[in-house]
């Protein structure tokens, strides 16, 4: 059970790459001026989520700011260690994820230099040699770093609550 949550926290971090609001995932980005639109913010995360579906969990990291912090739906603590979150990708990666679509997707805009992406994650993954689908909830946050890349640097994963019997 506790693989089957981390591995849907880790999902969440493929959840912008299909990104519903216009944005298509590789397309590149390079705001240049001070203000940062919501175009601009939805193609910045799609390109960071078009490489959560390589297989290749170091290009995955390469997303993330050093000392990010990471909320994983598989483990009780964050993480801002960069080995346990390698590791988090690796097994995220070992599920083979495909058919992602991540639907409600928002963009909130804070500053010039800071947005939050969230939504819903849906996506295939094996798991245990069972092929399944798996939804997640994911929030992160962008930061512009010193050298004009944009990186996460906070990102928080859960898996969505049950469905109940009534609305």
């Amino acid at each position: 059970m506790t693989r089957l949550f981390l591995m849907a926290g880790a999902a969440l971090l493929l959840a912008g790459c299909e990104v519903r609001n216009g944005a298509a995932a590789g397309e590149s980005s390079g705001p240049s001026a001070s203000t940062l639109s919501k175009a601009e913010a939805e193609k910045i995360v799609s390109a960071a989520h078009s490489a959560f579906l390589g297989g290749d969990a170091f290009k995955i990291m390469e997303h993330y700011a050093p000392g990010a912090v990471m909320f994983d739906p598989g483990h009780a603590e964050p993480s801002s260690d960069r080995n346990t979150q390698t590791q988090w990708s690796t097994e995220f990666v070992g599920m083979k994820p495909a058919d992602l679509v991540s639907n409600p997707f928002q963009i909130q805009l804070l500053d010039a230099d800071t947005f939050v992406a969230s939504g819903i994650a849906s996506f295939t993954g094996d798991i245990g040699g069972h092929r399944d689908l798996y939804h997640a909830r994911y929030s992160q946050v962008f930061e512009k770093q010193p050298d004009g890349r944009w990186l996460i640097v906070h990102e928080h994963m859960s898996m969505p609550p049950a469905p109940s019997g009534g609305q």
